[in-house]
């Protein structure tokens, strides 16, 4: 006897198809970010743990970082500053300060740059501001990735400075990364707040001086080639 073929009930049914679309492009965006956020705290060359700066004091004065072409440089120009400007507070005229430039005064030994100063006149009553500090990379190359270490001259730099006062400002191009963030840690092992820029130094610098803001003479609004992100 023929039977006749029931037809399915579709509203009893539970139809999954469209839930594996769903769970299958969740799943493809898990692994997109994973993904990402590998490449984006590790290289080839390095990676790291994830390390937290500390919190910039709010007396400590900017110190720059260069990290370009592979390598990292230290950049402090307060103890050449003071060096060179070593009796300027004797002088009390224009000329004065022409004589004062005149003598041939040249910063503190550095392994990466040569400080001096320039004179100009300008409409200004503060003969401090009459005075450019110049600072000119030497062509010595910096420290590599593999070469920052504790006996580095990174770290030596960095043990003249208190974390208490000085905090580090990373001037970075897309060849340094690694150097970078192996500086980084160094510098927070040590107790260093930290921060950085995508930007790079034209020297030689000309750094204006004023009596003002005698503090800020690597404000990157002034002095780097980029605004600070």
């Amino acid at each position: 006897m023929y039977r006749k073929p029931r037809k399915r009930d579709s509203g009893t049914g539970l139809d999954l198809d469209s839930l594996m679309d769903i769970l299958s492009c969740l799943v493809g965006v898990m692994l997109f970010l994973v993904m990402y956020t590998v490449l984006e705290l590790g290289s080839s060359a390095y990676q790291a743990e994830v390390v937290v700066s500390p919190t910039r004091p709010r007396s400590a004065r900017r110190v720059e970082v260069i990290a370009e072409g592979g390598t990292v440089k230290l950049l402090d120009v307060r103890p050449a500053l003071s060096e060179l400007l070593s009796g300027f507070e004797i002088v009390q005229s224009v000329p004065e300060v022409q004589l004062f430039v005149d003598a041939s005064r040249q910063g503190p030994p550095d392994p990466y740059f040569d400080y001096s100063l320039s004179f100009e006149v300008r409409a200004t009553t503060d003969l401090l501001g009459m005075l450019d500090l110049v600072v000119q990379e030497r062509p010595v190359a910096g420290e590599s990735f593999s070469q920052l270490d504790d006996d580095s001259r990174y770290v030596a730099a960095l043990d003249a400075l208190d974390p208490e006062l000085s905090w580090l400002a990373f001037a970075v191009d897309d060849q340094s990364v690694d150097a970078f963030r192996r500086a980084r840690e160094l510098a927070i092992e040590r107790g260093f707040a930290t921060e950085f820029d995508l930007l790079s130094l034209d020297f030689p610098l000309r750094l204006p001086l004023s009596s003002d803001d005698i503090d800020d003479l690597l404000s990157p609004l002034s002095t780097l080639s980029k605004p600070q992100n």
